[in-house]
């Protein structure tokens, strides 16, 4: 498989092209060159995470490292559906996990938030640092995936805001105990809206009071069946399940 690097066009000066030569920052050259050892000459995919994609090759060697782009290449489909999941604060092997995977389902926005069960306390300087890093496990996910555009990772914040700013037509909240399943809710809203909000709960699940703001939101509760997933599996559930719905499986 030619391996992959993310370079941003809004980080350069001269956009991306033929012939144009692209500086590596020392972590894409340790990649390339070192735990890959690639050298001169190797191909490489370009894509800038918005849509497009190019093949390059590596030239020189080292810290002088940087590949020169010699090919358009076509990008991979996105998904009909763009898909913001809210995703409740878990511990740190279950919430990377969660991101990862939800990039590579397809979703186009991740919001982690914080709600009142969960486990996970963070105060600012912590925020920082986690956001940095689950959008090095976003950038990681869209790069071994083979998506073009690099979904966003959002600010963790509360979930009543969050709530309040969801405006698409089509709002879900995940709850074990909802009378309504996914896939009946899905047939009663016939066709597919094209933008999904969908929030999934903590460790412990949402409380009443929140699952109450979802209600007045507008977001409709719906389970996924009989069985209670756990909070590191039912975003991502949900999510697949859209997707074959959308035919994007």
């Amino acid at each position: 498989m030619t391996p992959r690097i993310l370079v941003s066009a809004a980080d350069r000066d001269l956009p991306l092209a033929v012939g144009v030569k692209v500086a590596l920052d020392p972590r894409q050259r340790h990649y390339l060159t070192r735990v890959l050892r690639l050298g001169p000459g190797a191909e490489v995919e370009l894509f800038d995470g918005q849509g497009a994609r190019w093949r390059a090759r590596l030239d020189g060697a080292g810290e002088g490292a940087s590949l020169i782009i010699h090919e358009a290449a076509p990008a991979t489909p996105e998904s009909p559906l763009a898909i913001h999941l809210g995703q409740c604060l878990s511990s740190a092997d279950k919430m990377d996990w969660t991101i990862e995977k939800a990039v590579e389902l397809g979703a186009t926005t991740i919001t982690p938030l914080f709600s009142s069960r969960s486990q996970v306390r963070l105060d600012e300087a912590r925020a920082r640092r986690k956001l940095e890093h689950w959008r090095a496990i976003a950038e990681a996910a869209c790069m071994q995936s083979g998506r073009d555009v690099l979904p966003s990772v959002a600010e963790p914040q509360p979930i009543g805001p969050w709530l309040d700013q969801a405006s698409v037509s089509l709002r879900l909240v995940l709850d074990p105990r909802a009378t309504l399943s996914l896939s009946a809710c899905m047939r009663e809203t016939a066709p597919l809206p094209t933008a999904i909000c969908l929030l999934a709960g903590p460790e412990s699940g949402l409380d009443e009071r929140e699952l109450a703001a979802a209600s007045a939101a507008g977001f409709r509760a719906v389970s996924l069946g009989p069985r209670v997933l756990r909070t590191e599996t039912a975003g991502l559930a949900a999510i697949a399940a859209l997707q074959a719905l959308a035919g994007d499986f």
